[in-house]
C-alpha cells in the first residue's frame, strides 16, 4: 500500500506478548514527527494474533507491525489479512530468522522484515519504504541472503558419487535447472508437467544434501552435469 498524501499513518500492533507490544509502542512513540517522510504513525489498534483479523476489520490501520521470535508466527496472521478487503501494508518486527523463513514470510505477503536487536536504527526508513510499496529487510537480514547465494554448496568430498546416485530423468532436469531455466520451462523441455519438476527437484535436492536449486546447480556446474 502506497501513502503519498502527509498525514496519519493508522498503524496496529501484533505480538502475543503483551511486553513486546510495549517494546513495540515505544519503539514506534520515539520517532521524531518529521522523521517519516510523508506522514505520522498513530497507534489504532493493538491485540493478539488470533484477534488480529478483528482488529484489521474494525480499526483499518494502513499497517500492522507485528512481532514475531522466529519469523514463523506471523504466517497464519498474514494469511488471514491478506484474505481481508481492506489489507494493511505488514512489517514484521523479529527475534531471530533463517533465509528460508524470511522467503515464506515475503512470499505470503509481508512488506519488510527487521530484526528487533537493530529494528530501532532502521525503522525509520523501513516504514518509508514500506508505506510506499517497496521491501525493507535489515541489512542482516540481506547479508545472510547474499552469503548463502554465495556460499559453497554443502557438496564436499562424494559429490559425483552423489550425482550418480540420480535417476536418468533427475540428471536431466538438474542440467536444465543449472542452465537457469524455470520449472516451466524445463516441463516444456522435457514434455511433463510443472509438478512433476517440482517432484524431480525436491528429490534431486535431497539426494545432493543442498538446501535449494541454486546450491544443485553449483553441483551440477562443478561435476560436469551442466552442459
Amino acid at each position: 500500500m502506497s501513502h503519498t498524501g502527509v498525514g496519519m499513518l493508522r498503524v496496529g500492533i501484533i505480538d502475543d506478548r503483551s511486553l513486546s507490544r510495549a517494546g513495540l509502542r515505544g519503539m514506534l512513540h520515539s520517532l521524531a514527527p518529521e522523521t517519516l517522510r510523508n506522514s505520522r504513525p498513530s497507534i489504532v489498534a493493538e491485540g493478539k494474533r488470533a484477534h488480529a483479523a478483528a482488529l484489521v476489520r474494525a480499526t483499518r490501520p494502513d499497517l500492522l507491525v507485528c512481532g514475531d521470535r522466529q519469523g514463523k508466527d506471523s504466517l497464519a496472521l498474514l494469511d488471514a489479512v491478506t484474505r481481508l478487503p481492506a489489507i494493511p501494508t505488514v512489517l514484521v518486527i523479529t527475534e531471530n530468522i533463517t533465509e528460508r523463513a524470511t522467503r515464506a514470510l515475503l512470499t505470503r505477503g509481508a512488506a519488510g522484515v527487521l530484526l528487533h536487536r537493530s529494528a530501532h536504527q532502521h525503522l525509520t526508513w523501513a516504514l518509508t519504504a514500506v508505506t510506499q510499496g517497496s521491501r525493507a529487510l535489515s541489512p542482516e537480514i540481506v547479508d545472510a541472503i547474499i552469503r548463502g547465494c554465495s556460499a559453497p554448496p554443502r557438496s564436499g568430498p562424494g559429490a559425483h558419487e552423489r550425482v550418480a546416485g540420480l535417476s536418468a530423468r533427475e540428471r536431466e532436469v538438474l542440467a536444465l535447472l543449472s542452465d537457469g531455466l524455470p520449472n516451466r520451462a524445463i516441463a516444456q523441455a522435457l514434455h511433463i508437467s510443472p509438478e512433476t519438476v517440482k517432484d524431480h527437484i525436491r528429490a534431486l535436492c535431497c539426494k545432493l544434501r543442498v538446501d535449494n536449486r541454486m546450491h544443485a546447480a553449483r553441483i551440477a556446474w562443478q561435476t560436469g552435469v551442466a552442459g
